[in-house]
Parts: structure tokens; sequence; C-alpha cells
């Protein structure tokens, strides 16, 4: 093996980057379209659709993927984790839904580890149509708020690899824009999660990064303050209450219960059961609901494999950041169930990865 191949393959990929031939291109485009319909129809359709397509995408470059034992210890995490989900309570269509929405991420990072940029043209033009065609600004208390926040950070996240270096003028305007999609959200969180992706990008050795990032941040911070004032609100979302509602619950649990969880589908049972709970929708920390529907055990196998996952991409900053920022909005927001914004970060990670040992 060649020393120029050498750090590629040692973090799960292929010698050379894969080039897709223009069928496939288009049949990419169109099933990733077909998915991003679908999510109008409840999603399992959407996700089913999605995950396969990039398991199979991933499959077909199986026998030119190298496994080195970091990796082989997180697919063990992985392992654990979804045999607590299938052995444990609840409906199996419920066990089912869960598993697909832990495969998400590693799926997508693993296929922009091994297939690399190749990806952007089969997931960003999807994006790049879908989302004009199905955003929308809505009226609420707290003034006009533009739908699809966490399409608009995954197609961020796919932008920042194509931002990475010197970039592009068409990816730096894209990024652009769906920067400014997900504040005109007013998603805190999805802005705060976006904020800790665009650190990757920055060139922390260089004084003019510093003072033109001060002035950059501080100059949008005051006229998202005037324009976007819901970014800046402290009000309270019920969340806490909720919180302490299910953490109560899970004390009081039965030792089995503890270790186990609940099963797959309890926190959407147990919030259909009670009107003030139900009308809050979902419990809006994907940690705690791990926690609360696999138990200590099944909590174990998720930190650690988020540990080993993050330890692997240490190599690239962004791929860090990118995680990173995925981390973040799971501790106040339901990130397990939005499927495609989960692939592309997935996706991003990978390829930032890739790219980043290519030119190392």
């Amino acid at each position: 093996m060649s020393t120029g191949t050498r750090p590629i393959t040692q973090h799960m990929c292929v010698s050379t980057a894969a080039h897709f031939p223009i069928w496939l291109l288009l049949v990419g485009n169109g099933v990733m379209m077909t998915s991003l319909w679908l999510i109008a129809a409840g999603g399992m359709s959407a996700k089913i659709l999605l995950l396969a397509f990039w398991a199979m995408m991933l499959a077909g470059q199986g026998r030119r993927i190298v496994i080195p034992p970091g990796i082989l210890v997180g697919l063990l995490m992985l392992v654990g984790l979804l045999l607590v989900v299938a052995s444990g309570s609840g409906a199996m269509i419920e066990k089912l839904r869960l598993i697909g929405n832990i495969l998400m991420l590693p799926v997508g990072l693993a296929a922009g580890a091994v297939i690399g940029r190749a990806c952007l043209g089969v997931m960003m033009p999807a994006l790049l149509i879908y989302l004009p065609l199905s955003s929308a600004f809505y009226i609420t208390h707290e003034g006009l708020r533009l739908n699809q926040p966490f399409l608009f950070l995954g197609l961020f996240a796919l932008c920042s690899v194509t931002m990475a270096g010197t970039g592009t003028a068409v990816g730096k305007g894209i990024g652009a824009v769906s920067g400014i999609a997900v504040l005109l959200s007013q998603t805190r969180i999805a802005v705060l999660a976006m904020l800790v992706n665009a650190f990757g990008l920055l060139r922390l050795s260089r004084a003019k990064t510093w003072l033109l990032g001060f002035v950059v941040l501080m100059t949008v911070g005051v006229i998202a303050s005037e324009v976007l004032p819901r970014l800046s609100m402290t009000h309270s979302s019920g969340r806490l209450l909720f919180w302490q509602a299910f953490a109560d619950m899970w004390i009081n649990a039965s030792s089995t219960q503890q270790w186990l969880g609940f099963g797959a589908g309890a926190v959407e049972d147990i919030l259909s059961g009670f009107a003030s709970f139900s009308a809050f929708g979902a419990l809006h920390n994907d940690h705690f609901r791990i926690l609360f529907e696999t138990g200590i055990v099944g909590a174990f196998f998720w930190i650690l494999g988020w540990i080993v996952m993050i330890w692997r991409m240490r190599s690239s900053r962004l791929a860090v950041c990118i995680l990173l920022s995925v981390v973040l909005t799971m501790v106040t927001d339901n990130t397990l169930t939005y499927g495609h914004y989960l692939m592309c970060c997935g996706l991003a990670a990978g390829i930032a990865l890739r790219s980043d040992k290519a030119n190392g």
C-alpha cells in the first residue's frame, strides 16, 4: 500500500474517490426527491427509502472498505444499542422506527467517508429543488418564522464541506442562503448548531479570522436581535416540566426498567395518555429519551458510541464540529426523528474526514 492512500484506508475509506455515472446521479436524485416529498405522509416511508438507498450505495463499495479496530469498537457500540432496542419492550413497529432513526447518522457517516464528494451530487440537488417549493413563513405570536429549519441546517452542513479551504463561489452562496434560512426560522437550537458547524470552517491560526469573525458575529447578532426577536427571548417552553415528570417516572420505576428502559415508543405512549403531555408533542431531548426507553444499558452504548465516533473524527475539525452540532440539537429537540437532517450531517462529516485525510 502506498503512503498516499494509507491515511484514507485507515479511516474506513476506499483508496480512490467514487464517481457516479449520470444514470446513477439521476436515479439518486429521484429517490432523494421522493423521500423528501414523502415526509408529509408521516415520515416512516421517507426514512425507509432514504436509509435503504444510502445503505445500498455503501454496500456497493463493500469489497474496498477497510475497517480498523477503532471503528470496529464503534460498530460494536452501535450493535449493542440496537440489540437493547430490539430485545426491549414496545411494539415491533416502534422498535423498527427507533432502530432506523439511530442508523441514519452512522450510515451517512460511513457513506460520506467511503464514497466521498460524489454524495453531494445526489443529496444537494434534491434539497435545492425541494426546499424552495416546500418552504414558507408562518405566523406565530413571536413573529414570522420560516419552516424546515433542520433541512436547511442539513443543507448548510453539506455546503460547509464545499466551503472548506478555498471553497467555491456556488458552495459559499448556497451555504450563505441556507444559513440565512436557519436564522429566519428563529429556531434557537438550530442557529446554535449552525454556529458550531461554522466554527469548523474557521482558520484559527489567522489573526484576520478572529478580528473579522468577531465583527461579523457582533453585526449579525445586533441585526438578529432587532429583526428576529425570538432568538433572544428567554421565555419558558415547558420542557423542564416535562423532563422532570419523565425523570420522576424513571426514578420511581422498577430496577428492570431503569436498566433496560421502558421500551421503544414509550415516550409517545405516555404523552398521548395525558392531555397536558399530548399538547407538548414530544420529549424534546433525545439523550434523555434514549435513557428512558433503553435504560442505563442503552444509554451506556449511546454515550460511548458518540465518544468513539467523535474521537475517530478528531483529525478533521470540521467533521468533529458537524457531529457536535448534532449532539447539541439533541439536547432540546427531537433530532432522532429528522432522518434527512441526520443523513446530511453524516454525509458531510464523512466527506470532511475523507477530504482532510486526503489533503493532510
